[in-house]
């Protein structure tokens, strides 16, 4: 990997933490997700205008898929927000960026493809349970079945389950979008897809926001005081997204970005503590260590 590569993945990952930070420390809530996510719209909405053409070819299957999308972003989005409103992002976010994962390595054998996961893969996805069984534990001695019986850790799971869902329709919706004749390259189509999701993204996340009429009252009371670090937020995502595109144009070989790109798991848990000032533990920071290694081992392979 070279330097301008590594340099541009080591950004992406602390944008990454820093905005999952900003979102515990601001109000883990839907309402903030959704202000979130028309900030990304917001900020990146310039791409419409440079791909109306590669709109126009779009076919309904693929928009279809854009929809599917959103419903499971905005899953995403609603675990990540119950599980910071309801434990430690040190522990939460460890878990919702690891265990997708798990969940795409087991969708991948029940369609039958499971002989392309190497050796070195399936032995990072072992690493990974382990440091997620050490995570939630507040001493080494501490393994107990009630440690992982909380909302945090569930809904952490949930969020997790909103990752792979969208990761695996996203590589369908992105091949289908390689397929529509123009002249757009590939970042560009990229960037429309983050878009279009997000657009979807908010559209859900209004929905199911206006089935809790106490979402709502949170957001019509709070909106204005929300509306500055949403929209930071919402331009790290997009950005951090961008970032990871154009590194990928500088790498040789992608699995390498995709390795260093789990730079943020450790960095999170490390905000989240010198910076929310939660509670550190050794096996929080052993659980982490372990995720990180099965993680690298796992994009390796």
């Amino acid at each position: 990997m070279n330097t301008i590569t590594a340099i541009l993945v080591i950004i992406s990952a602390i944008m990454h933490s820093s905005w999952n930070v900003l979102s515990k420390s601001a109000s883990p809530t839907i309402g903030f997700f959704q202000l979130t996510t028309l900030g990304t719209i917001l900020w990146f909405s310039p791409v419409l205008y440079f791909t109306a053409d590669l709109m126009s070819g779009m076919s309904l299957t693929l928009w279809a898929i854009l929809l599917i999308a959103g419903l499971f972003q905005a899953i995403y989005y609603i675990g990540l927000a119950c599980a910071y409103a309801r434990g430690a992002l040190s522990i939460a976010y460890p878990l919702a960026r690891s265990f997708p994962l798990l969940i795409v390595t087991a969708l991948t054998f029940m369609v039958g493809r499971g002989s392309e996961i190497s050796y070195l893969a399936l032995a990072g996805i072992s690493v990974i349970i382990v440091g997620a069984l050490i995570l939630p534990m507040k001493t080494i001695r501490d393994l107990r079945f009630e440690n992982y019986l909380n909302a945090s850790c569930a809904f952490a799971l949930i969020a997790a389950l909103g990752t792979a869902g969208y990761s695996f329709v996203d590589d369908i919706g992105m091949n289908l979008l390689k397929r529509v004749p123009d002249e757009a390259s590939g970042w560009m189509r990229a960037l429309l897809y983050l878009v279009l999701e997000c657009v979807f993204t908010a559209f859900w996340l209004q929905l199911l926001m206006m089935t809790s009429r106490t979402s709502m009252d949170h957001f019509r009371t709070n909106w204005r005081s929300l509306l500055k670090p949403a929209l930071l937020a919402g331009l790290a995502i997009g950005a951090t997204y961008g970032i990871i595109l154009l590194a990928m144009t500088h790498a040789q070989n992608i699995s390498y970005v995709v390795g260093l790109r789990q730079l943020s798991i450790p960095l999170g848990a490390i905000m989240g503590v010198f910076i929310l000032k939660e509670k550190a533990s050794y096996p929080r920071f052993i659980g982490i260590t372990i995720l990180f290694i099965g993680l690298i081992l796992v994009s390796l392979g």
